[in-house]
């Protein structure tokens, strides 16, 4: 009676240990391009960091503490694996154990005679001696003395800049936890709050300082070295963004600032966080990459990165930016759930060999595999270069943020020792007529003096005309917490408010202050807008933005409180109430919007605002729209009417009488919008509709909308209005990477066209948008097959279903044409 069952356990056992062989192979995506597997369990497991020295043996982390459960039979310590060719067949003998007994090793390199590896608390230099294949001399480069436990967040990336003058550390964000990193010669830095670091020293871990900061986790850190003119670029990828996709393929130079601050929250949702330079004095990503990418390397002319997380191989090309570049990515190798590849390197045969963890368990599994790409062959003159470098001049008031910022980093603004105890830093500060100079100043001194707190300094900063520096100011006093200041800061709020992110960069840092310290929860800024709305000394025109920014099915926006935001005396709180009524999901909207759309006393803009909310109900109240249509209020009734005809409830113009040009003639259809004026507010209008585009489903602007795609509140400022009008007319022509939908096919037969939407970590299933924005889940195991689109999730043909009034309204509202020269 127990034999079946004795059976079944040994089969069991038996698939679980030959899993990665089971697996489906990833797939080439390009052509010429060929992938083979060289090694796999029980020979390497768990594989992470991997290394070529200039013998031509590959070194591979074999990672045996990686949160390791504790019934794991495996060495009690992570090992270096050496894999040589010793014969010379081009083939790999069986690996020899070149170390071992390290504890959380996470990365490793090769330079000379030394292998420098990395583990979450310390930076080691090991080498062969007397030759036998074994390490047996190590010496200290670095110490990371912290509590923090967790294995991938302390210590990781690791390169040599320009010609082995410097070692590049990455530091992530360790939980925020304090720490020090102490130098071979005792020279240290601390930090605390969660903000990575890349710090650079000499090759024996002397002379240690912070090279750039505001990463989550610079997982993996190149150089190159062999762009025109020998000035070395440095590239790191940030390992993780939790909530707020996309990883980031970012340039690193020196004192950059970019923006992570681990205590404000894991989701990088609060005000205070810059993802992608969104505040003043951070920088902005090259680009967005895969999911938790663990290795980048240049090669080729590309810049290569392994994404752990989408299972897949990517390059990417760069193309020069001011000072610093963009990048076009391109997929090589897509995998499948069981792909999950790590360290990288360029083996000595120019081909590309990379580690694979093979399962989604953090914890050690005892599976592995090492893969070999082999590369095309390049026809001599053909080879793929970096292209040229043009160093433009370096001006502090360029368009290129990174172009300003290497101007302030060259500029010596401050005074020898400066001291902010007689106010003479805040004269100083004040003498530069430039706003751009002043925001220089400020980052100067920061980053120079950080455990400075330069009162009277950020005092005259909160009073600057120029709101980037008075935002500046504020962040500063945020982060580190200057309690004495609080009350200079709520005054920002009696101001000037430029933006939505000013107002609630300004509010979250009050609230910040207020607070005990601890990290944020993801709903910050709702919180912190509810009691503004409560708070009867702000102003009208507060009490507006507020209700904007506030997510429109908050709790606090029940009937009653609606009740009297749609009762109020002014005119600017109404209609943004009548706008959050609109986006609600609650059924009982539709009975409050019919009122306000058939109220002819009811003011114009609030009874076509009222429409726009019946669009998502338009069969069910097409009564009411059909007699709204006929209103006596011109705007009332186009809106009604445009509602029916979007829904689909009244008959399609006659052919011919909104003739349009083909969807990729953009000089035709430029001068067939420029020949009549748009209306921004019927855009508007239009770009908040359940019918028709419905742009809002993926979009925001001015704070309200989806999350799903960019953010198009200041397109017009960053994109021309012939390029917005390309990308509505031809939205596959080209997708941003952080935009790019997967094809999933899963087990039961259907095909899914989804973007992949922010999560923390990665729990075996995963939340798609649609092209509709419709969320969909899917489990990873019933996906048989994933890769990216060429498709956008933006729906092409939009242009067949609006008239050309409509487009014109739109483009009017997310670009506005040039105004007439007098």
């Amino acid at each position: 009676m127990r034999l079946p069952f004795l059976i079944a356990s040994i089969l069991a056992g038996i698939l679980s240990l030959n899993a990665s062989s089971l697996a489906a192979p990833p797939r080439v995506l390009l052509e010429g391009f060929e992938l083979e597997q060289i090694a796999k369990e029980p020979e390497i497991v768990t594989p992470v960091g991997m290394t070529f020295d200039d013998q031509g043996r590959m070194f591979v982390i074999e990672s045996h503490t990686h949160q390791r459960p504790d019934d794991y039979e495996g060495p009690k310590g992570d090992r270096i694996l050496m894999f040589a060719d010793k014969d010379g067949d081009g083939s790999f003998e069986k690996p020899t154990v070149f170390a071992e007994g390290f504890q959380q090793a996470m990365n490793t390199m090769a330079t000379g005679e030394w292998l420098y590896v990395v583990t979450r608390r310390e930076v080691t230099r090991i080498r062969d001696t007397d030759l036998d294949g074994k390490a047996d001399e190590t010496k200290n480069v670095l110490t990371l003395e912290t509590e923090a436990q967790y294995p991938h967040n302390g210590l990781s990336g690791i390169a040599l800049f320009g010609l082995d003058e410097a070692l590049l550390i990455g530091l992530g964000e360790n939980f925020g936890g304090d720490y020090t990193l102490v130098g071979s010669d005792g020279s240290r830095d601390s930090g605390e709050g969660g903000v990575g670091v890349i710090y650079e020293c000499l090759p024996d871990g002397s002379e240690l300082g912070r090279l750039a900061a505001g990463f989550w986790n610079p997982f993996s850190i190149c150089v190159i070295n062999d762009l025109p003119r020998q000035i070395p670029f440095i590239f790191t990828v940030d390992n993780d963004p939790d909530a707020s996709p996309p990883c980031r393929l970012i340039n690193v130079v020196p004192e950059g600032d970019y923006g992570h601050r681990w205590e404000y929250g894991r989701a990088g949702l609060h005000p205070l966080q810059a993802w992608d330079g969104e505040l003043p004095g951070t920088l902005p990503m090259m680009c967005g990459t895969g999911e938790a990418p663990t290795a980048i390397i240049p090669h080729r002319g590309y810049l290569w990165v392994t994404s752990w997380g989408d299972h897949r191989i990517e390059r990417y090309r760069i193309q020069q930016k001011g000072m610093s570049f963009t990048a076009t990515q391109e997929i090589v190798i897509q995998g499948d759930a069981d792909f999950r590849p790590t360290g990288m390197a360029v083996g000595p045969d120019g081909h590309l060999y990379f580690a694979d963890w093979v399962s989604r368990s953090y914890p050690v599994h005892g599976k592995g595999r090492i893969w070999r790409l082999k590369l095309p062959s390049v026809k001599e003159g053909e080879e793929e270069t970096f292209g040229d470098f043009l160093a433009p001049e370096l001006e502090v008031t360029s368009d290129d943020p990174f172009t300003r910022h290497l101007a302030h980093y060259s500029s010596n603004y401050l005074p020898a020792e400066p001291n902010d105890q007689d106010n003479s830093l805040a004269v100083v500060f004040s003498e530069y007529t430039l706003a751009e100079e002043r925001l220089g100043f400020l980052a100067q001194y920061r980053w120079g003096y950080p455990e400075a707190k330069p009162l009277a300094l950020l005092k005259r900063a909160l009073g600057d005309a120029s709101p980037d520096v008075r935002l500046y100011a504020v962040r500063w006093i945020a982060d580190e917490k200057i309690t004495e200041l609080r009350d200079e800061v709520a005054k920002l709020l009696e101001g000037e408010l430029p933006t939505e992110r000013y107002y609630l960069a300004v509010l979250a840092a009050v609230d910040w202050l207020d607070g005990n310290g601890g990290p944020h929860d993801k709903a910050v800024a709702d919180r912190v807008l509810v009691s503004e709305l409560k708070n009867t000394n702000r102003p009208p025109a507060i009490h507006a933005l507020a209700l904007r920014l506030l997510s429109p099915n908050h709790e606090y926006l029940n009937p009653n409180t609606l009740a009297k935001l749609l009762d109020s005396p002014h005119a600017e709180v109404r209609t943004e109430a009548v706008r959050t009524l609109a986006q609600q999901e609650a059924g009982y909207r539709f009975v409050k919007l019919s009122e306000i759309a058939s109220d002819t006393n009811s003011d114009s803009k609030l009874r076509c605002e009222a429409i726009v909310g019946l669009s998502g109900s338009a069969k069910r109240h097409e009564e009411l729209l059909q007699k709204l249509a006929a209103d006596s209020d011109r705007n009332v009734a186009s809106e009604a009417a445009r509602t029916l005809r979007l829904a689909g409830l009244t008959a399609k113009p006659a052919s011919g009488t909104d003739a349009k040009p083909p969807a990729d003639d953009l000089t035709a259809w430029s001068e067939l919008l420029d020949a009549s004026p748009g209306d921004a507010d019927s855009g508007r209008r239009l770009f908040f509709s359940k019918v028709g585009p419905q742009c809002a489903a993926c979009h925001q602007h001015g704070g309200r909308g989806a999350r799903v795609g960019p953010d198009l509140t200041r397109l017009s400022t960053s994109t021309s209005r012939e390029k917005i009008l390309a990308s509505i007319l031809q939205p596959s022509q080209e997708i941003a990477p952080r935009y790019v939908p997967w094809v999933l096919s899963t087990d039961d037969g259907k095909t899914h066209l989804g973007l992949k939407m922010p999560q923390g970590g990665d729990g075996g299933a995963w939340n798609y948008s649609d092209a509709n924005g419709k969320i969909f889940r899917l489990r990873n195991e019933e996906i048989e097959m994933r890769e990216p689109s060429e498709i956008s999730i933006m729906p092409a043909g939009l242009e067949k279903t609006l008239s050309v009034q409509d487009f014109r309204d739109l483009l009017e509202f997310l670009a506005p044409a040039p105004k007439p020269s007098n």
